[in-house]
């Protein structure tokens, strides 16, 4: 049994790290300060989902660690996967929020080219 234990955690611990990974990676993509855009609200619930996945996941492989920790006790299955939950959800929960902050902070609106063109037109006369 502990080798299945030990198998699951290394295959859901590398899953969570793509899945948190690919959704940040998604948010930041989108972000380009020379266009001057929003990150559009598909993008930000995707990428959300995808780090709530990946947490969901990691929460897994905490689960497979305290359940080699915690044979003797006879705690049920569900019981370990929520203390393990809460314990992710405690240490890593704010990373749900990082696509919605890109999303929140809005680029800065372009400088009007006319003032420019204006300052060069004064030069010149002078």
């Amino acid at each position: 049994m502990a080798e299945y234990l030990n198998l699951i955690q290394i295959i859901s611990g590398i899953f969570a790290v793509v899945l948190i990974f690919a959704g940040i990676l998604m948010s930041v993509k989108k972000l380009n300060p020379e266009k001057y855009e929003v990150i559009p609200v598909k993008t930000t619930v995707i990428s959300t989902l995808l780090i709530i996945l990946g947490l969901l996941s990691y929460a897994v492989m905490k689960t497979c660690t305290n359940m080699t920790v915690v044979t003797e006790e006879h705690y049920d299955l569900w019981a370990l996967y929520l203390a393990s939950l809460g314990e992710v959800i405690k240490l890593f929960g704010f990373i749900v929020f990082v696509p919605v902050l890109f999303r929140l902070f809005k680029p800065r609106s372009r400088k009007e080219k006319p003032a420019e063109e204006e300052f060069s037109d004064e030069e010149s006369e002078s």
